[in-house]
């Protein structure tokens, strides 16, 4: 499935939290799911049933982990969390690897793009909340 069909199909109840406007979370949230419908197949393989279990939290975890961090009031809160989320989406990509064997070339090919999209995402709200930190801090100068 495609990201913006999913995004437009989603519940109205999602699509209008303020969260939605963000593009990462829509991934993160996206991800997820794939990756829980990913990890049920990769539960047919005994040595992969771990890693299963590994990229589900991780993948999970990308999503939520901008919500809380959207949440925050100071940068610095803002910029730890995104950087949690920077840290789970490489870790799911990382997971995703070890699983390559498993999954349809397609599958993965897209699971990976929609990760690297969230990295490069994550990357420049870090930057923009570093900016936005120094900026802040330099008006205070004499």
């Amino acid at each position: 499935m495609d990201l913006d069909d999913w995004v437009n199909g989603a519940p109205a109840a999602m699509r209008e939290s303020p969260m939605w406007k963000v593009r990462v979370y829509q991934i993160g949230v996206f991800i997820a799911q794939l990756a829980a419908e990913d990890a049920a197949g990769l539960a047919m393989h005994p040595r992969l049933t771990a890693t299963a279990s590994q990229l589900v939290r991780a993948a999970g975890s990308i999503a939520a982990t901008v919500a809380e961090g959207y949440s925050r009031q100071s940068r610095r809160d803002r910029i730890r969390y995104y950087e949690y989320a920077l840290g789970s989406a490489r870790e799911a990509t990382s997971w995703y690897s070890a699983v390559a064997d498993a999954l349809p070339p397609e599958a993965l090919i897209h699971r990976l793009t929609l990760l690297s999209r969230a990295c490069q995402l994550l990357l420049a709200m870090i930057r923009n909340e570093r900016r936005g930190a120094a900026r802040n801090f330099s008006a205070r100068l004499p």
